[in-house]
């Protein structure tokens, strides 16, 4: 018989479209204020037809010695900040040496592969500096972190498009369980670059019936949604067992009860609602929790007008039509590889304040979307679990389930 170990989060760290911090976050959340905006480059980009995204206000990382900094782009920017905010949360003064580290992007820094490639294609390689090199790696925000932190425990930088967060936080919680780890720091980063808007634009995936009223623009489960508005940021959660929790005496956010992860098979561009149930139910048996357990889904919802329909269908047909369901993407957009942990660490606070963010912009519900009860607008609702979904680009389901700890 495996002795498993219970897993609970005891700090949390955020950089959003908002700013710096997790209460910054969560504030502007719960007072429904909405952070797209219009992008002047995005509307000078030849054949990209969204001109709206969320980017992350400009931060002093001066706080960060040069040593390090130099070698990082935004993406890793965030993340030490991220970073640092977690483990002051969780009373943490230094990462002990067998501390794991799980973080994903969607990609590496795409700015810093234009400005490479560009030196090749001009014959100018002899020009790179060895920084950019560091910088175009795609586990660069793991090296990064790693060496600015002085983490020496083992290292993963899992890449699974929009669901690498939540990925990131669910492996770490399997090893935790396991025992083959005690503690971890997880979750998931990006930087945006108007190439993320013009991808989904081929994809006639991008939002662009607001290009003149951004506010507007991204508006899950929406009968006029009209697709993604890409965003950017981090969030990092430190996580440990139980029992090191209470040896040193942790003040214990929430618990990780169960995760699943699977992949669709039958179209790698469309998502399907039996796969996406599939990996909801997978998450809920490894919780041990019945679906009326569960107070509130946190979906992933990007204002897709297919994605919403799917994920929305495959919600309602495992917990029912009275199941509760937001979505924080109508507030900052869809931030790729950062948003499961951007918005599992949202609702995480929500649930510890008896509040709840509604989501925003949902001003007509779609009619195929009309199968849950939508929480539109900021209410007190008592949560003791809730399940928080991830579902990429390319296939990839993630599913996590956290509640209270008792």
């Amino acid at each position: 018989m495996v002795d498993y170990h219970r897993v609970v989060i005891t700090g949390a760290g955020a950089v959003s479209p908002y700013g710096a911090g997790v209460d910054t976050l969560v504030e502007n959340l719960l007072n429904n204020v909405g952070a797209v905006q219009f992008i002047q480059e995005l509307k000078d980009t030849p054949f990209i037809n969204s001109f709206v995204a969320c980017k992350v206000p400009e931060i002093d990382f001066t706080f960060i010695p040069r040593q390090y900094r130099r070698y990082m782009t935004k993406m890793s920017l965030y993340a030490v900040m991220a970073c640092q905010e977690a483990l002051k949360n969780a009373s943490i003064e230094k990462p002990s040496d067998d501390t794991a580290l799980y973080i994903g992007s969607t990609m590496s820094s795409i700015s810093s592969w234009l400005e490479f490639t560009k030196k090749y294609f001009d014959k100018e390689l002899n020009m790179v500096k060895t920084m950019a090199v560091f910088q175009v790696l795609n586990h660069s925000p793991l090296a990064n972190v790693a060496q600015a932190l002085d983490m020496k425990g083992p290292g993963y930088f899992v890449s699974n498009a929009c669901a690498s967060s939540l990925t990131n936080i669910g492996l770490a919680y399997q090893m935790i369980k396991a025992g083959f780890i005690k503690r971890a720091l997880c979750g998931g980063t990006e930087e945006y670059h108007p190439i993320f808007t013009g991808c989904f634009s081929i994809l006639n995936a991008a939002s662009t019936n607001f290009n003149d009223n951004p506010q507007k623009a991204s508006r899950p489960f929406d009968k006029d949604r009209c697709g993604i508005v890409c965003s950017e940021g981090c969030a990092m959660l430190y996580i440990e067992s139980l029992e090191s929790a209470l040896e040193r005496k942790a003040n214990i956010l929430a618990e990780i009860k169960g995760f699943a992860t699977n992949t669709e098979t039958k179209n790698i561009a469309h998502p399907s609602r039996d796969s996406m149930q599939q990996c909801i139910q997978m998450a809920l048996n490894d919780a041990k929790l019945k679906t009326t357990d569960i107070n509130l889904v946190n979906a992933h919802a990007t204002s897709t007008v297919a994605g919403d329909i799917e994920e929305v269908s495959a919600i309602g047909n495992v917990f029912g039509k009275d199941i509760k369901v937001n979505s924080l993407k109508g507030h900052i957009g869809h931030s790729m590889a950062a948003c499961g942990s951007m918005e599992l660490i949202s609702i995480m606070k929500m649930m510890l304040k008896n509040k709840v963010a509604g989501t925003l912009n949902l001003d007509n519900i779609d009619e195929q979307c009309n199968v849950v009860n939508h929480i539109r607008s900021t209410q007190e609702i008592k949560i003791n679990n809730f399940v928080k979904n991830s579902f990429a680009l390319g296939g990839t389901n993630a599913s996590i389930v956290i509640g209270r700890y008792n």
